[in-house]
């Protein structure tokens, strides 16, 4: 058993450097002292947590496992002080945020702007990407909510909760001059002429639509390009005959965009979609509140 909490703090130092050296330097320790720490928790554990370079070192297989466990416990740590901070001082201290693609350019920032309206001395780190990036950091302890697309069958982790808030179909979209922008029916095989734009790493809509082409006997899709950014796929969508498949809320106002949902009558993937939390953080204040103004949002894009 740990028997001080320092310790979980000194190997997340190393780990995380890389270097004893460095670690020593970023908490104030000399490294004698740093390095007798580090035998400590390795003697209570009975295990070497670090392999032992000339110019650094590395994790274990022992260590690599205890690294999952103490973010986890750092990160209960950061939450249980943010919350005491909160109520003395007006809920000040820093919440992050990840949010998907259509999230983070729809409903996200506007519910930001009200949380912070409510708590000023709250700073917000928002980090926009897809599952693949936002839920490895989540159950990390390097995010505290995040507004995605839900676990799509997968167990979450049991200190993860999700609140479902939205249905979200995803649309194959175009520019209003592209050859397909006039057509009243697209086919399978029309998907296959012109080149894709993909938004980050999205294997779940890929393997979708892939899995539909098979099925109809067409070849894969050619992918041409992929975009970190969701304004660059808008533009390129818009400078050249590209298509691309996005979330069909983000396409209400397709026209506005200078974008066309083609009418293509299969459904690629849909999902639900809302707001994925550590336990130990959804009745906190701020936290419970951008959840509440996510879901009030989403209630008026199903109305809307």
């Amino acid at each position: 058993m740990i028997r001080n909490a320092d310790r979980l703090r000194h190997f997340l130092a190393v780990a995380r450097e890389g270097n004893l050296n460095a670690a020593a330097k970023q908490l104030g320790l000399s490294q004698p002292a740093l390095t007798k720490h580090i035998r400590k928790l390795e003697d209570e554990f009975g295990v070497e947590l670090f392999t032992r370079h000339p110019r650094g070192m590395t994790l274990t297989q022992f260590g690599d496992r205890l690294l999952r466990h103490a973010k986890l416990i750092e990160a209960e740590l950061r939450f249980a002080e943010a919350e005491i901070r909160s109520v003395q001082s007006g809920h000040a201290g820093v919440l992050r945020v990840g949010a998907g693609p259509f999230w983070g350019v729809t409903l996200v920032p506007q519910a930001v702007a009200r949380l912070q309206k409510d708590f000023p001395e709250l700073r917000i780190e928002l980090e926009v990407g897809v599952n693949t990036i936002t839920h490895p950091k989540l159950f990390r302890g390097d995010l505290d909510v995040v507004f995605s697309a839900g676990p799509d069958g997968q167990d979450l982790p049991p200190f993860v909760v999700f609140h479902d808030l939205l249905h979200v179909p995803m649309r194959i979209c175009a520019g209003r001059r592209h050859p397909l922008a006039m057509a009243r029916r697209v086919t399978a095989m029309d998907l296959t002429r012109y080149p894709w734009v993909e938004y980050q790493d999205d294997p779940d809509t890929s393997s979708r639509l892939q899995a539909l082409l098979r099925e109809q006997k067409c070849p894969a899709p050619r992918l041409a390009v992929r975009a970190t950014s969701l304004l660059a796929v808008v533009h390129l969508l818009k400078a050249g005959p590209y298509l691309a498949c996005l979330a069909g809320p983000l396409l209400s106002s397709a026209s506005e965009l200078g974008l066309t949902v083609l009418p293509f009558r299969q459904e690629i993937r849909s999902y639900a979609s809302g707001a994925l939390c550590h336990r130990s953080l959804a009745e906190m204040a701020p936290v419970r509140s951008l959840i509440g103004y996510l879901a009030d949002g989403a209630a008026r894009m199903k109305t809307g």
